[in-house]
Parts: C-alpha cells; sequence; structure tokens
C-alpha cells in the first residue's frame, strides 16, 4: 500500500501550497485566480481517481470525493464562485459525456435490446413515480415543505416532487462505463434506459410543472406556454444534434485531421449553441453521437475514441466541481427524511427494474444486477429542482431543500453502485480499450 501513502502524500503537499498561495494574496493578473483554481483542482481529482481506482473503485468516485473535500462543505478550498466560474468547462465535459454515450448507442447494439431498454425505462419511470408520489403523500404532516398545507397543495408537491426522483445521471452512467471498460448486455441496458429516461423525465416534468401552475395560478395565462417550450427544447436539441452529428460526418470523411482538437472545438460550439437556443445539451450531444455512429460507423469509431483521449481532464474537472457542488448543510438539516426517501426510490428502481426486465424478457443478467447502476442523480435532476424553486415562490425553495439533500446521497453513492453492478455482472474491462484517454487501470 505504499504507492496510496505516495499519492495522499503528493495530496496534501498539493493542499498546502495552494493554502500558502492564498495567504499570500490575489494574483494581479486578471483570472490569474480561476486559472490556479482550475490546475489544482485537475491535480487534486487526478491524484484521487488514481487512488480509487487502486482500491477497486471508479475513479469518478475519486473525483466527487475530492471536490466534496475541497469544496465549501468541507475545506472551502474551492469555493461557490470558483464552481460557477468553471461552469463553462464543466459543460464542455458534459458534451464530450454525451458524445460518447451517443457514438456507443449504435443500431446494432440497439437492435435485439430495444424491447426491454423500452420495458424497463417505462416501468422504471411509472414504479418510482407512484412510489415517491405515495410516500411524499403519507409523510405530509412531517415533512417541511408540506406540514400544515392544503391538500390539492400537498397533491401537487408531491407530483412534482415524484417527477424529479425519476430521473437518473447519464453522466455518471456513462463515466463509469468508460472508465471501467465495460461492455455487455447490463453495460447497454444502463447506458439505454439513463439516455431514454432523460428525454421522458424532461416530458415528464413539465407535465408536473403545468399541473402545478393550473392548481396554484390557473389565472396566469401564460404558463399555456410551458408545452411549447418543452416541444422546442427536445425537438430543437434532437434537431441540432442532427445536424452538428452530419457536419462531424463529412468533416471526419473529407478530413479527418486533429481529431482531439476538431473534437473539443466541436463540443464547445455545440455548448455555446445549445445554451444561445436554451436547448438541452445533454439531449443534442446525445443526437449528435448517434447520428455520426448512424451515417459513418467507421470514421464515428474514430472519432469516439479521439473523446477518450480528449476526456480525462474535463472528467475530471467535471465530477470534482460536482462534488464541490454538494452542500452537506442541506443534507444535514433534513438528513432523516432525504434517507427515507432515498431508500423510496431505491425500492422503486429495483421493482421497475426487475418487473421491466420481465416484461421485456430481458437477459437473466439484466434483471439480476442493474438496477444499482441507475441511482446516480446529478445535472439534469438539480437544474429541475432549482427551476422549480425559481418558478414557484415559497414551497418551491422548501421542496428544493430536501432534493438537493437527496441528490447529494446519490451523488456520493452512485459511481460506487454503478461499478459494483458492472462488476457483479463481469462486464468490466471487456470492451476496447485506448491507452492514451488515461482512463484505464
Amino acid at each position: 500500500m505504499s504507492w496510496v501513502v505516495q499519492r495522499i502524500f503528493g495530496l496534501v503537499v498539493l493542499v498546502v501550497l495552494i493554502l500558502v498561495l492564498r495567504q499570500i494574496g490575489p494574483l494581479p493578473i486578471p483570472g490569474a485566480s480561476t486559472a490556479l483554481t482550475l490546475g489544482f483542482l485537475l491535480l487534486c481529482a487526478y491524484i484521487g481517481g488514481l487512488i480509487a481506482g487502486g482500491l477497486g473503485l471508479s475513479r469518478v468516485t475519486g473525483y466527487i470525493g475530492i471536490g466534496l473535500i475541497l469544496g465549501p462543505s468541507v475545506f472551502g478550498i474551492v469555493s461557490d464562485a470558483d464552481v460557477r466560474g468553471l461552469q463553462p468547462f464543466s459543460s464542455v465535459a458534459i458534451a464530450l459525456i454525451a458524445l460518447t454515450a451517443g457514438g456507443e448507442l449504435s443500431i446494432e447494439r440497439l437492435r435485439g435490446a430495444g424491447r426491454y431498454l423500452a420495458s424497463i425505462t417505462l416501468m422504471q419511470t411509472l414504479v418510482v413515480l407512484a412510489l415517491v408520489f405515495a410516500a411524499v403523500l403519507a409523510m405530509s404532516p412531517l415533512l417541511p415543505f408540506t406540514a400544515g398545507r392544503e391538500f390539492p397543495i400537498v397533491v401537487t408537491m408531491a407530483m412534482v416532487f415524484a417527477a424529479l426522483a425519476v430521473a437518473s445521471s447519464p453522466s455518471v452512467a456513462i463515466a463509469v462505463i468508460t472508465d471501467t471498460g465495460s461492455e455487455g448486455n447490463v453495460t447497454t441496458t444502463v447506458l439505454g434506459v439513463t439516455v431514454l429516461k432523460d428525454v421522458l423525465v424532461i416530458v415528464l416534468f413539465a407535465v408536473a410543472l403545468t399541473i402545478a401552475y393550473s392548481v396554484l395560478e390557473p389565472e396566469t395565462a401564460e404558463r399555456a406556454g410551458l408545452a411549447v417550450t418543452i416541444a422546442w427544447e427536445v425537438g430543437g436539441s434532437i434537431l441540432l444534434g442532427t445536424g452538428f452529428g452530419l457536419a462531424i460526418a463529412a468533416y471526419l470523411h473529407w478530413v479527418s485531421e486533429h481529431l482531439v482538437v476538431f473534437t473539443i472545438a466541436m463540443a464547445w460550439i455545440l455548448v455555446e449553441v445549445s445554451q444561445t437556443l436554451h436547448l438541452e445539451l445533454l439531449l443534442a450531444a446525445l443526437t449528435t453521437g448517434f447520428v455520426l455512429e448512424l451515417v459513418n460507423p467507421i470514421e464515428g469509431d474514430e472519432f469516439v475514441h479521439a473523446l477518450e483521449a480528449a476526456s480525462l481532464p474535463l472528467y475530471a474537472l467535471f465530477f470534482s466541481l460536482a462534488g464541490a457542488g454538494v452542500h452537506l448543510v442541506e443534507l444535514m438539516h433534513m438528513w432523516q427524511w432525504a434517507l427515507l426517501l432515498v431508500a423510496v426510490r431505491a425500492l422503486g428502481l429495483w421493482a421497475g427494474t426487475n418487473l421491466g426486465a420481465r416484461l421485456g424478457n430481458a437477459p437473466e443478467e439484466v434483471r439480476r444486477y442493474a438496477w444499482p447502476a441507475f441511482v446516480s442523480q446529478a445535472g439534469v435532476a438539480l437544474g429541475m429542482a432549482t427551476l422549480v424553486a425559481r418558478e414557484v415562490p415559497g414551497w418551491g425553495a422548501e421542496l428544493q431543500g430536501l432534493f438537493v439533500g437527496i441528490v447529494a446521497v446519490h451523488e456520493l453513492i452512485g459511481p460506487i453502485a454503478a461499478k459494483w453492478t458492472l462488476d457483479r455482472a463481469g462486464e468490466t474491462g471487456k470492451a476496447p480499450r485506448t491507452n492514451v484517454s488515461g482512463l484505464a487501470h
């Protein structure tokens, strides 16, 4: 275990160094503080990932753990302002992760799995939605954000909360699959279902929020435009991704040089266009990768390898920022309710996955092992909770506080659960690996 001690010692040296530099005072060069935080976080996350990988965990767990330790909840070396300042890099990482996932969702791979992927997605959604809705109603006299409210409002809040609970994290699932080099029926199921649920949950959440508006503000006519907004987010994202996929396919066919630089540039452009047009980045990037694989499968594989080569620093940064964004204060204030709802959601994931796998005649290993890989929650769920807090003053912020605590738990245990799933299924290390990605171990 001497290598563990050496890496921990290196980590401690880096932390001491940054603390000394912070004591000296702000650097006179504009942007120097952000650059310093970026470099420091990347180095620490990389070492944390090595330690986690050596201990048999996913490197994603190490990245998130380092972010949590350095973030506002523990040592505060990485502040909330630092997390916000580095968000553009995080968005590019999401685009790269989703592009990789889309490239892996080939027609050939999905052809034999389509029935049970759809069945598991539907059953997971329905069962989690029903169980969490019932749990919130049952606990409503005790929950801080429902106690003492009128029954129609409690029902509305339970419905919105249940819609939030359905979401899983494609970014965590994709990163753990890439990190472990996994391939097989369970891997395809985890990848396919998380992607399908990401699209479904956006629509489901929009419906829940529209009903909430009709209950709370029936006289507000402009809320009817929410359906149009959601249709634009989903349809526009697919159209944007299709255009980017065709453009990348043309580049690979006619040029096919400097793929790493081209990959990062295209991801950055996709981020900017998505934000400008108010589209869903994850869905657009997934569509890009899928279309590329569909129209140009051979050269599309080369592009995916280039993505892997470019992904390590951004993966480390993205998940360490996610860890730094975990606020343990919210969790500590309502930990008992958060843990209870985490357990209810886990039960729903287990039951929904098992039922969907049986109805869809999925392979036995999918029935037995797949469900823990759906535990993770991250960006999409947090974004929807933030939207509730903004659009529904009053109880929306209270609901957000509890849900952020739940996401914090899922963010910490999700990568561990996903790796456990893939290990138990015997699918880790089976995918072709690329040495330049830095993710192999």
